[in-house]
């Protein structure tokens, strides 16, 4: 790809940041989703909250002006993480701000994610996300504690040696259940980009061979628009459903795991398609929608088959690929775009594009 791109990626990062205080509740925690048309906040996400601190962090590194101070997001933050809500997923991602924010809460974090994976089932339960944020956390804290290190190589041995499937790709989780085969690409990409950081931190031999495998039959996935699929088989490593395809995989969370992972492995084809997702963004899409219509404040969150069609084609698709190796296809019509916007999104954004941003 060009530098256009690129550059596309960078210019969106300062309109990510001037939308986000809209989004901030009075609690120091942000809104669940924000819907166009709807004046008010829709819910409270200590998670997403997270998700924004790591964007703001990383942007404040970068030398970027913040609309929002971290060290506030930070204390709300903590003083929501006893909510009976939290996972242990959710402790990964503190650990992630924590190796950024330096509070001095490293071992107490590492005790709390043990505590809570005792409670809660163990790694072989955790979804596909939440077992990449507790190897990412811990991959940049591992020098905190022994206890730490041991958590870390048990979640590295789960996602490499029981996640991984023959095809390169993550199943949903290690346990067992008919979910279990069908992940979706958040699962891939934050496992990609998991295993990118502890092989730059050359925590474990196996991890960038196993983030190539997966991140090379991604490429091999990516549709032709440059748009990123959503639901996957991972036995045989093929697409069972497109959509939603999420502008927030082709703006964040695409490139935050394979700029990483092209830096660290010298491979300059996983950077060129991260790069090729963004015009997905500026209308090169199925529906030739502007996607980041950030002047109001927002961007769009997906391209969806109409409800409640999306459903029906989910379960009807998921079937196929179950039984007969099959699934359906459509769009045209039965699409439409999904005008909600979670400042997750907007963080991931930033995250992604930030250091690009600042260094122009």
């Amino acid at each position: 790809m060009t530098d256009t791109t690129t550059s596309q990626g960078e210019q969106l990062v300062e309109p990510a940041l001037a939308a986000l205080p809209r989004m901030l509740l009075p609690s120091d925690l942000f809104c669940y989703e924000v819907v166009e048309g709807e004046p008010g906040l829709r819910g409270e996400s200590v998670r997403y909250t997270m998700m924004v601190l790591l964007g703001l962090l990383r942007a404040g590194q970068a030398g970027l002006s913040l609309p929002i101070d971290p060290h506030r997001l930070r204390d709300g933050v903590d003083a929501a993480l006893e909510r009976p809500e939290m996972t242990p997923g959710d402790l990964g991602l503190r650990l992630w701000v924590e190796s950024r924010a330096d509070t001095g809460a490293a071992e107490r974090l590492v005790g709390a994610l043990d505590e809570s994976l005792r409670s809660h089932g163990g790694l072989a339960a955790r979804e596909g996300q939440e077992l990449a944020w507790i190897v990412t956390g811990l991959a940049l804290t591992a020098d905190a504690d022994e206890r730490g290190r041991t958590l870390l190589a048990g979640a590295l041995d789960q996602l490499i040696n029981v996640n991984q499937a023959p095809s390169g790709l993550f199943r949903h989780f290690g346990g067992p259940g008919f979910r279990r085969r069908f992940p979706n690409f958040a699962t891939e990409i934050y496992s990609v980009l998991a295993l990118a950081v502890a092989a730059r931190r050359e925590l474990d031999d196996r991890a960038l061979p196993a983030a190539r495998r997966a991140a090379d039959r991604l490429l091999e996935l990516q549709l032709p628009d440059g748009g990123w699929p959503w639901l996957f088989e991972a036995e045989r490593g093929a697409v069972v459903e497109r959509y939603e395809v999420y502008s927030v995989h082709q703006a964040g969370m695409a490139p935050m795991a394979l700029l990483e992972l092209s830096e660290v492995s010298g491979d300059a084809r996983y950077a060129s398609a991260a790069r090729r997702g963004v015009p997905w963004l500026f209308g090169a899409n199925e529906l030739g929608q502007d996607m980041v219509p950030l002047d109001r404040g927002m961007t769009y969150r997906s391209i969806r088959r109409r409800r409640p069609l999306d459903r029906l084609w989910l379960y009807a698709n998921t079937a196929l690929a179950a039984r007969l190796d099959r699934r359906l296809g459509g769009g045209g019509r039965i699409l439409e775009v999904n005008r909600t916007c979670r400042p997750y999104e907007l963080g991931w954004l930033v995250e992604a594009w930030a250091d690009a941003a600042g260094a122009g």
